[in-house]
């Protein structure tokens, strides 16, 4: 008899299937803009549109080139942004680079869109005070050997900071300039260092790849001092026998924007998602009026471990 009902049920419900069609209405096309600036290179931003869901499209058919685009330091008009179709980005005609303690206002207008806007503020300069190592000063969960690198700066207690830390290891020469990568699994059992994938700060197992970012909300106005564990041979320096000089790894303390934080939080987290069909929508942080994408600046403080 159970077998009879489950049948039953079976046929029922295959037998109410049917399609559905839905009208997905038609949105007018954005602006999408998308620049983050240090204050040592001149500002650029890359400037796009947004596509229906529905549309099959390449990346051609995305970019925009022949938006006008002003930039505007302290509410001034300082320069006008030019499409170069090398690097397929806007860059400033007169050399323009973001100073610490300046507003800048970015306008894009494109033919067909509205105009949008996005402001930002350069966060300062933040010095780093020192940074030691310590060799062999203990070990990982399956028993390497790890350095430990002492990271000590002062925070600007007049504003509320955001970091973005990089550690870098000198990778190769390129002519005159030697080009660095990212260390993969530093270890910190830091509560301050915002985790992407646990949740737990204290997890000292846990891998932080590359980079990490905190707030100063814990230490506003005061010394942090910030210990991270990096096995050795990530640390050793890169010998150059064409100029007889040792480069050795080094740390970035990037002072960004609350807009910036957020925005890269938000696209962690959105990209952490992607293909986790049971996780909930994640809406990217945009500070751009109208439209969408982000326009921001930092302040880069860098020193070599020694």
């Amino acid at each position: 008899m159970k077998n009879i009902l489950a049948l039953s049920v079976l046929i029922f419900l295959s037998s109410c299937e049917r399609d559905v069609t839905f009208n997905v209405p038609t949105q007018p096309p954005k602006l999408v803009v998308n620049g983050i600036s240090s204050i040592n290179t001149p500002i650029r931003v890359n400037i796009g549109k947004t596509a229906n869901i529905l549309q099959a499209y390449t990346t051609d058919m995305y970019r925009v080139t022949d938006a006008f685009v002003q930039l505007y330091e302290n509410n001034i008009l300082k320069d006008t942004l030019v499409y170069n179709a090398t690097n397929n980005s806007y860059l400033v005609k007169r050399n323009t680079v973001a100073m610490p303690g300046n507003t800048y206002l970015l306008k894009a207008a494109g033919n067909g869109f509205t105009t949008v806007e996005a402001e930002t503020k350069t966060p300062k300069t933040i010095t780093i005070n020192s940074i030691t190592r310590r060799v062999n000063a203990r070990t990982d969960a399956n028993g390497n050997m790890l350095d430990e690198v002492k990271i000590t700066f002062t925070d600007d207690g007049t504003a509320a900071n955001y970091y973005a830390f990089k550690v870098k290891r000198p990778n190769y020469l390129n002519g005159n300039t030697m080009v660095y990568g990212g260390i993969y699994c530093m270890h910190s059992s830091d509560k301050d260092i915002d985790r992407r994938n646990n949740a737990d700060p204290t997890d000292f197992e846990n891998c932080i790849d590359q980079e990490f970012f905190m707030s100063d909300k814990n230490f506003n106005g005061r010394v942090k001092e910030l210990l991270l564990f990096i096995r050795n041979n990530e640390l050793e320096g890169f010998y150059s026998p064409s100029n007889n000089r040792t480069y050795k790894s080094i740390v970035e303390i990037n002072n960004i924007t609350a807009e910036h934080y957020k925005y890269r939080k938000s696209y962690d987290t959105y990209q952490d998602s992607e293909d986790n069909p049971f996780a909930e929508p994640v809406l990217v942080y945009s500070n751009v009026k109208n439209g969408y994408g982000i326009f921001s600046t930092y302040s880069i403080g860098r020193d070599t471990i020694r």
